[in-house]
Order: C-alpha cells, then sequence, then structure tokens
C-alpha cells in the first residue's frame, strides 16, 4: 500500500503535491491578477519537487491568457523563466528546441500573443543552441504583431 500523499499548502489552502496542473488552472479560472506574492507562491509550489509537465505548461498559457496584460513584471519573468527552463533546458538533449516542441509553442502564441509570451518565444530562441529553421522566421513575424509593438512602444 503506498502512503497517502502529504497535502501541500498552496494560494488557495491545502492541496494534494501532485494537483499543481489544478491549482495553476483554479488560478487563469479566477481570473486574478498575478501579484509578486501570488507569483512567489506559485513558484515554490511548481520548483519544490518536479519539473514541469506540459500539461502544467499549458495551464501556465491559459493562466498567461486570463492575465489579459494586467499582470506585472514579476509575472513576465517567471512565466518566460519556467517555460523556458521547460522548452529548452530540460528538453533531451538539453538546449535543442525540437519541432515538436517549437509547433507546440507557436501554437500557444497563436492563441493569443502578449508581450509576456512574445518575450517568451525571443527568450526561447535565445537560449536554444538550435531551432527549426521556420521557428527564427515564426517569432520574427510575431514581433511585427500589434500587441507587441504597442508594448515595446510603451515600454
Amino acid at each position: 500500500m503506498a502512503p497517502a500523499e502529504m497535502p501541500k499548502h498552496t494560494l488557495y489552502g491545502f492541496a494534494p503535491a501532485s494537483d499543481r496542473r489544478g491549482l495553476i488552472a483554479s488560478l487563469a479560472a479566477s481570473a486574478e491578477i498575478m501579484t509578486p506574492e501570488k507569483v512567489r507562491q506559485l513558484r515554490r509550489a511548481l520548483y519544490e519537487d518536479e519539473v514541469l509537465t506540459r500539461p502544467e505548461a499549458e495551464a501556465l498559457f491559459a493562466l498567461e491568457r486570463a492575465q489579459k496584460g494586467r499582470a506585472g513584471r514579476v509575472w513576465t519573468r517567471f512565466f518566460v523563466e519556467i517555460l523556458t527552463d521547460h522548452l529548452v533546458w530540460r528538453a533531451q538533449p538539453a538546449k535543442i528546441l525540437d519541432h515538436d516542441a517549437a509547433r507546440w509553442l507557436i501554437a500557444e502564441a497563436d492563441r493569443e500573443l502578449s508581450p509576456a509570451v512574445y518575450a517568451l518565444l525571443a527568450h526561447a530562441l535565445a537560449e536554444a543552441e538550435s531551432v527549426p529553421s521556420w521557428f527564427v522566421e515564426a517569432v520574427r513575424e510575431k514581433g511585427e504583431a500589434d500587441p507587441v509593438r504597442a508594448a515595446l512602444a510603451c515600454a
């Protein structure tokens, strides 16, 4: 018989350690702004045990879409950092953004391109030693999109 899983403290009380995706999804569903304190708590919950899974990465994109540009730099830095770690640094082999991961990343960006998502695209491109040849042009095209241009003009 397996031992009972110890609960973990989350933003909304205690939850099973395996429900990290549920935590992210609940934040997205509530559409709360990711304050620096919430980002710190989410960072602890996600980095505490294990690597990020694809469903958790998808949930982070849903959380980013729920922010609707209201979250600040702390959220953007965390979003870029954890997803670059997932896509580039923890990839096998490391620092290679393969075709499947690149297609997935562009598909997520196509759902809703925010400045944070563009920052992730650019950071993944900068950090990876190898990317599909088409990915460079895809990121360049995303940089021409209105939401990105508007954000860069305000920066």
